[in-house]
């Protein structure tokens, strides 16, 4: 299966990036015309544990990319992260959060085609239902159908870039094998999105899912958003059971102010692996919502006023401890506050109270950042 795709996939590249009319002629005016986008910040938090060791850290930080111009269609694309630390609580809290200070994000060849699609092969970020963050591998979107937008990937490695975590390297997935995705963006209607998807891993798992998103206007003021998903998973790893992923969620924007009812059910099995390479959760730290039949009714709420974001979440997630052997509750409330002091210069502040009936898992986090972008 990985060379019938390694073959649909070269052939592309080859059609697209002899047929398309780039912006460059040749390699010295694409480098010249490239682009340079990156941000520096400053992000710092604190773990207030309830019982055990609080723990914290700061660090200033540089993620700077480079991208061609186009020839012909094809451009070349970088990006690097360093960060440096500043201060930490402990020994360790910095290492154990940022494992690489120096981290090598994109390093990547993209060929698009207006009209038609793309297709990036080699360290890339991506933002998928299961799959987001960085992976090293291959994707192509294809849009020239109207209305609909095909997605497929291929991650054979994975990692986490981000100013609160980052990975030790790019880890390999399921072993050489990596992982494979087929998913389709389907608008019949403006305001309805169908988007049905396939996960496939050998001797990892099988995953078929379907997300329906449904966005009314009852008038320019009061719209509304109603979204189910649902998961179903195969897995192939001896022991490990099948599992499931079910949410639904209904939310309002009335003057202004966002507001959304939802809920989360996992399997009582698990989920089977899905989850490890990325999701689409709106909590904060969400440290049990993909456990073995976990269910976590959620509310969440979002402003802006003169600049001014005002966003909150308050999450209970029922769960089956497999160590205590009996089920657990843990609440989770969030709010965050962003602002745009000046142009391209954005600071937010994020509280996060995590409320364990396991009183070790319990505590308060306060996350601070400040960034400029270029």
């Amino acid at each position: 299966m990985q060379l019938r795709y390694s073959r649909m996939i070269a052939a592309i590249v080859l059609g697209s990036s002899l047929s398309v009319a780039g912006d460059a002629t040749n390699l010295e005016e694409a480098f010249a015309n490239g682009k340079i986008e990156g941000t520096i910040g400053w992000f710092g938090q604190h773990i207030d544990a309830k019982e055990g060791t609080n723990s914290g850290f700061s660090n200033g930080y540089v993620n700077i990319g480079f991208e061609t111009a186009p020839i012909h269609g094809v451009s070349l694309g970088v990006s690097g992260w360093g960060s440096l630390k500043i201060s930490e609580k402990n020994d360790d809290d910095y290492k154990t959060s940022i494992a690489d200070p120096n981290m090598l994000s994109q390093a990547f060849v993209k060929v698009e085609h207006e009209g038609m699609g793309r297709v990036v092969l080699g360290r890339q970020a991506v933002d998928f239902n299961w799959l987001s963050d960085y992976i090293e591998g291959a994707t192509f979107e294809f849009s020239s159908i109207e209305n609909l937008v095909l997605n497929m990937a291929w991650a054979r490695k994975y990692a986490v870039v981000d100013i609160d975590e980052v990975s030790n390297k790019f880890g390999k997935i399921n072993g050489n094998d990596g992982i494979y995705m087929l998913e389709a963006k389907y608008m019949p209607m403006e305001s309805l999105e169908l988007n049905p998807y396939f996960y496939y891993g050998e001797n990892l798992l099988n995953t078929l899912g379907f997300k329906v998103t449904l966005n009314l206007a009852l008038n320019e003021e009061v719209k509304t958003k109603t979204m189910l998903h649902y998961a179903s998973i195969d897995s192939a790893v001896s022991g490990t059971p099948n599992g499931s992923f079910t949410q639904v969620e209904q939310g309002v924007s009335l003057f202004g102010v966002s507001a959304a009812l939802g809920y989360i059910k996992v399997d009582k099995e698990g989920m089977a692996e899905l989850g490890t390479f990325g999701d689409q959760l709106p909590f904060e730290e969400h440290n049990h919502t993909f456990d073995k039949d976990a269910k976590t009714p959620y509310i969440s709420a979002l402003y802006e006023v003169e600049g001014v974001k005002l966003s909150a979440i308050y999450a209970e997630t029922k769960y089956l401890d497999t160590l205590l052997a009996n089920k657990l509750k843990e609440k989770e409330f969030n709010v965050k506050v962003s602002y745009e002091v000046l142009k391209n210069i954005e600071t937010s502040l994020l509280y996060a109270n995590v409320k364990n009936d396991d009183i070790v898992q319990s505590y308060d986090a306060i996350k601070a950042h400040i960034f400029y972008k270029f």
